[in-house]
């Protein structure tokens, strides 16, 4: 809700071409981005988004996310 900043949510828009994420077919544009790696991102910033997303350790990395309704 852009009047509403505390009810911000993040929304794939579109993945890195030939990425693990493509590649791995799971995820895809339209989903909207809840956790990675235990920590809550359902009405996080895009700045915050992008701050765990990039601090986070080479690995395994857990992604939740919720599919748009049909």
């Amino acid at each position: 809700d852009p009047m509403n900043p505390g009810r911000t949510v993040i929304v794939i828009r579109s993945l890195v071409a030939g990425g693990l994420a493509e590649r791995d077919g799971r995820l895809l544009p339209g989903d909207r981005l809840m956790f990675v790696n235990g920590t809550d991102l359902s009405h996080a910033s895009l700045a915050q988004a992008v701050h765990v997303l990039k601090s986070t350790a080479l690995g395994t990395v857990r992604i939740g996310v919720t599919k748009p309704l049909p």
